[in-house]
C-alpha cells in the first residue's frame, strides 16, 4: 500500500546451473532472442528488474478521452509534458499511491517514466488547479456528447476529506467530520455522479461548510459549465432545505429529496399516519407500504418572501427499517443511561449521541427524555422522498432515492482505494490539483470496473493493474522484456479494452506500450 517494493520468498526453482541447462528453458531463449546455440551463452544474462506496466490499459481509456491533446492544447510549454506527469500520478493512485515525492522516488518501478522529474510533479498539479472546469467539461464532451450517452438523473452527495494538522486557513477548516475525525482541520468535497456511478463534476469547499449551502453554488457552476437543460438531482435529507428546492426549480431543475418527517408539518404528518391508501406488499424482510400524495410546502426566498411549492410526496413504512430504527434507539438510551451515571461530562457534549435523551433538570441536573423516546417510536419504520416529477410512479421515485448508494460507494472508493487521503499538500493550488488526480483516478476505475462489466471491484481491479509486471534483463548490451504471469481479472481487462498482451520475451526496441 505504500507503494515501496518489498521482496518475499516464494518458492525455490532449484541451483541455477541446473535451470540454465533445461532444454525447455534453452529453446524459449532462443526462439524468443533470435540467436544459435552456439551463440547464445545465459550466463551473460544480467539480474532480472521487474517493472509495473499495468498503466498499459489504463492508457487505451487515456487514449480514448483524448486526454494528451487535451493538456497541449492548455500547456504553453510542450517540453514540459505536463501530460505524461498527469498520467503517471493518475496511475500511481490506481496501481499504489504514493506521496508526489514517493512516486518520483519510485519512478523507475513503473515502465516508461523514468524522465519524469519531481518538478515535473509539482507542476502538472499546478496546471491541473488552473484548468480543473476545462478538463471537467472536456471529459463532459467526450463521454456524454460524442459517445451520445445520457445524463438525465444524477446523484448529488458531499463528504469531507481530512488533514493531518490543525492550521486553518481559507479553505482548511473545523468541522463536522463525516469520518469521525476530532481534531484536524477539513475540506468539504461535492460530488455528482449520473446513473451508472460515473463522475461529472465536483467542488471543494471550507471545512466548516454546512451540507445544504454547497448544493446550488455546486449546480450553478455545473449548469453553466455543461450547459445543462433539464437533470434531475437525487440528494439525500441532508440537502433539503426549502431554499434550496426554490432555487432548483428556478434553475430548471428537478428533484429527488429525502424530507425530514420529524420536522414535517401537522397536515403532512395526518397523512403520514393515515393507514388509508397504502399499497402493502409482503417481502422476505416482512410488510413494506407506500403512497403517493401531492403536497404544499410553504417556503421563503432569500429576502424573506414567502411562497408555496407543491410536491410529490412518497410515504413508505417497512417492518425491516422499524427494526433498525428501535434498535438504534435503544443503542443510544444505553449510552444515555451510562451518561447519566457521570453528568459532569454531559454539559460538554453536543446533541448527537446519547445526550440526545438526555433533558435538563435545574441547574446541573439531568435526567432521561421519556417524552422524546415515546415520540421517536411514533417514526419507527417511515421514510418520505419529496420529488417534483409527477410522470414517475411511487415505486421509481423509491428506486432513484434508494439507488444514493451509489454516491456512497463513490467516496468509500476515492477514500480507499484511490486513497485520495493523506493529502500531503499545504497550499490550496496544490490542494485542488491533487484532487483532480483523484478525479481522474476514480474515473478511469470505473471505466475498468465498466470493462469487467462490473464482475470485479476497485480493489480487485487494483490488485489486477499490480500483477502486470514484466522482468527487464540485458545479455551481451541488449535490453529485454520478459512477460511475467498476470491474473484473471487483468487478462480480461486486456481482452474487453483490446490491448495485446506483449510477447514472452520482447527486445526493448521492440516493446510498444
Amino acid at each position: 500500500m505504500s507503494g515501496k517494493t518489498r521482496h518475499r520468498y516464494l518458492f525455490s526453482l532449484g541451483r541455477l546451473e541446473d535451470f540454465l541447462n533445461t532444454e525447455s528453458f534453452k529453446k524459449l531463449a532462443k526462439r524468443a532472442l533470435g540467436q544459435e546455440e552456439q551463440k547464445l551463452e545465459l550466463r551473460k544474462i544480467s539480474e532480472g528488474r521487474i517493472l509495473n506496466y499495468g498503466h498499459c490499459l489504463i492508457k487505451k481509456l487515456w487514449d480514448r478521452l483524448s486526454l494528451d491533446e487535451f493538456f497541449n492544447s492548455v500547456t504553453e510549454n510542450k517540453r514540459a509534458d505536463i501530460a505524461k506527469a498527469v498520467f503517471y500520478m493518475t496511475t500511481r493512485h490506481m496501481i499504489s499511491s504514493d506521496s508526489k515525492l514517493g512516486m518520483y522516488e519510485t519512478k523507475q518501478e513503473y515502465l516508461g517514466f523514468e524522465s519524469i522529474g519531481i518538478n515535473h510533479l509539482y507542476r502538472a498539479l499546478d496546471v491541473l488547479a488552473d484548468f480543473k472546469d476545462s478538463l471537467e467539461k472536456h471529459l463532459f464532451n467526450m463521454r456524454y456528447n460524442l459517445f451520445n450517452s445520457s445524463v438525465d438523473v444524477v446523484f448529488y452527495d458531499v463528504t469531507t476529506i481530512y488533514f493531518e494538522s490543525q492550521q486553518e486557513d481559507v479553505l482548511r477548516k473545523y468541522g463536522f467530520s463525516k469520518d469521525g475525525k476530532i481534531g484536524s482541520v477539513q475540506i468539504v468535497l461535492g460530488l455528482l455522479i449520473d446513473m451508472e456511478g460515473f463522475p461529472i463534476g465536483y467542488e471543494i469547499f471550507p471545512g466548516n461548510t454546512f451540507d445544504a449551502k454547497t448544493l446550488i453554488p455546486f449546480l450553478e457552476k455545473i449548469k453553466k459549465r455543461f450547459s445543462l437543460n433539464r437533470i434531475i438531482i437525487v440528494a439525500d435529507r441532508g440537502i433539503n432545505s426549502r431554499l434550496n428546492l426554490l432555487k432548483l426549480r428556478e434553475l430548471g431543475f428537478g428533484y429527488i429529496v429525502g424530507l425530514r418527517l420529524k420536522s414535517a408539518d401537522g397536515e403532512l404528518l395526518k397523512e403520514v399516519f393515515n393507514p388509508e391508501g397504502f399499497v402493502e406488499i409482503q417481502t422476505e424482510a416482512g410488510l413494506f407500504k407506500y403512497k403517493q400524495i401531492k403536497h404544499t410546502f410553504k417556503v421563503k426566498d432569500e429576502r424573506g418572501r414567502t411562497g408555496q411549492i407543491t410536491d410529490t410526496v412518497v410515504i413508505s413504512y417497512s417492518e425491516k427499517r422499524a427494526e433498525k430504527d428501535r434498535a438504534e434507539r435503544a443503542r443510544l438510551i444505553q449510552k444515555a443511561l451510562r451518561l447519566l451515571e457521570s453528568p459532569s461530562v454531559i454539559e460538554g457534549l453536543n446533541k448527537r449521541g446519547g445526550k440526545k435523551y438526555i433533558k435538563a433538570e435545574g441547574k446541573r441536573g439531568y435526567s432521561l427524555d421519556e417524552a422524546l423516546i415515546e415520540q421517536d417510536s411514533l417514526f419507527d419504520g417511515y421514510y418520505c422522498v419529496q420529488s417534483t416529477e409527477e410522470n414517475l410512479t411511487a415505486q421509481q421515485v423509491l428506486k432513484a432515492y434508494h439507488s444514493l448508494w451509489k454516491i456512497e460507494e463513490s467516496f468509500r472508493i476515492m477514500k480507499h482505494s484511490i486513497e485520495v487521503r493523506p493529502v500531503y499538500h499545504w497550499t490550496e493550488r496544490r490542494i485542488r490539483g491533487h484532487l483532480v488526480v483523484c478525479f481522474l483516478a476514480f474515473l478511469f476505475m470505473r471505466m475498468l470496473e465498466d470493462a469487467t462489466d462490473r464482475a470485479a471491484t476497485s480493489e480487485r481491479i487494483k490488485e489486477a493493474l499490480r500483477s502486470v509486471t514484466l522482468t527487464e534483463f540485458s545479455l551481451d548490451g541488449q535490453v529485454y522484456y520478459l512477460k511475467n504471469k498476470i491474473d484473471r481479472v487483468a487478462k480480461s481487462l486486456f481482452r474487453a479494452l483490446k490491448v495485446k498482451e506483449p510477447a514472452n520475451i520482447t527486445a526493448r526496441e521492440d516493446f510498444k506500450i
